[in-house]
C-alpha cells in the first residue's frame, strides 16, 4: 500500500503544472497607440453617395498623456470617459470642470495637471505594467471601478464586442443613449475624420494601418454607401468615430475592415 501511495506521489509531482494563459495587455508601443506599418492612397468612383452617422453633440475630450508613463493608452481612454462625464457629474475629475458651454455649444476645457493626476491614479489603479507591459481588459474594468467608487459614483458596462464581432445595434444604443463605448483593438485602420467628404465622384483618401494593441473610446459611427450610374452599390464603409488619446489626431474614423480587429467593447455609464 505504502509503494502504490509513492508512485502515485511521484506521478502527481511529474505532472507539470501549468497557469493559465496570460491576458491580452493594451499598450502604446508607438505613434498613435500603436506602430504605423503603412499608408495607403484610396480612390472609390461613385455617381451616388448615402449617408448614416451619428455622434455625440461636441465629441470626447482630446486627452493625452505626456508625463513619460509608458503603455498609458487605457489609462488616457479612462480618463477620457471620465472628463465626458465630468460634465454631469463635477466631482469625478477634482479640482477640474471639463467642459464649458458657448453660444449653446459645448466645448471641452484643455487638460491640466488635474486630469494628469487622473492618469496617474488610473494607471495605479488598472496594475498597468504589473505583470507585463499595458493593462488588461479586466484590470481596466476593476480599476475603473475603484477610482469612480472612489468619487462616490458607481460605473456599468454594457458589452459591445463579441467573438471579436461589433454588436451594431447595441452600439448605436449606446451612442444614441450618449454613452461611449471603450474599444480594445488589435491592429486598426485609421480615416481622417476630414475625409470622405466629396459631393461627386471621385471619393479620394487615406488609410493608415497600425499594428499593435491600442484602448479607444467611441462616440459615433458612419456608414457610407456609394453607388454606381445605374444604382448598384459599389462599396460600402463601416466606420466607428473614436477618440485615441493621441495629441496629432486626438479624434479619427477607425475603419471596419479585414485589417481591425476589435478584441473587446464595453459601454461605460456613470450614474
Amino acid at each position: 500500500m505504502k509503494k502504490l501511495a509513492a508512485v502515485l506521489l511521484s506521478v502527481l509531482f511529474a505532472v507539470p503544472m501549468f497557469s493559465a494563459p496570460r491576458q491580452m495587455t493594451f499598450a502604446d508601443n508607438g505613434f498613435n497607440g500603436a506602430s504605423l506599418d503603412r499608408t495607403e492612397f484610396k480612390t472609390i468612383s461613385f455617381a451616388a453617395k448615402e449617408n448614416d452617422e451619428k455622434s455625440f453633440y461636441g465629441a470626447l475630450p482630446e486627452y493625452s498623456d505626456d508625463s513619460g508613463r509608458q503603455n498609458t493608452c487605457a489609462n488616457v481612454a479612462g480618463a477620457i470617459v471620465l472628463g465626458y462625464y465630468d460634465k454631469d457629474y463635477d466631482n469625478l475629475i477634482e479640482n477640474f470642470t471639463s467642459t464649458r458651454e458657448i453660444f449653446g455649444k459645448i466645448i471641452y476645457t484643455p487638460q491640466t495637471d488635474a486630469v494628469l493626476d487622473v492618469m496617474a491614479r488610473l494607471y495605479d489603479d488598472m496594475k498597468t505594467n504589473v505583470t507585463a507591459g499595458g493593462t488588461t481588459v479586466a484590470n481596466f474594468k476593476s480599476g475603473f471601478q475603484t477610482y469612480v467608487n472612489e468619487q462616490g459614483r458607481n460605473v456599468s458596462y454594457t458589452q459591445v464586442v463579441s467573438n471579436q464581432q461589433l454588436l451594431s445595434s447595441r452600439y448605436k444604443q449606446s451612442i444614441d443613449n450618449g454613452r461611449p463605448v471603450v474599444f480594445f483593438v488589435s491592429g486598426y485602420t485609421v480615416i481622417a475624420t476630414i475625409a470622405l467628404d466629396a459631393e461627386s465622384g471621385p471619393e479620394e483618401y487615406y488609410e493608415q494601418y497600425y499594428v499593435g494593441n491600442h484602448t479607444v473610446v467611441g462616440y459615433g459611427y458612419r456608414t457610407i454607401r456609394y453607388y454606381n450610374a445605374v444604382g448598384n452599390l459599389v462599396k460600402q464603409l463601416d466606420l466607428l468615430t473614436v477618440a485615441t488619446g493621441n495629441p496629432a489626431s486626438p479624434l479619427v474614423y477607425i475603419s471596419l475592415d479585414d485589417y481591425t480587429n476589435l478584441i473587446d467593447g464595453y459601454e461605460i455609464y456613470i450614474y
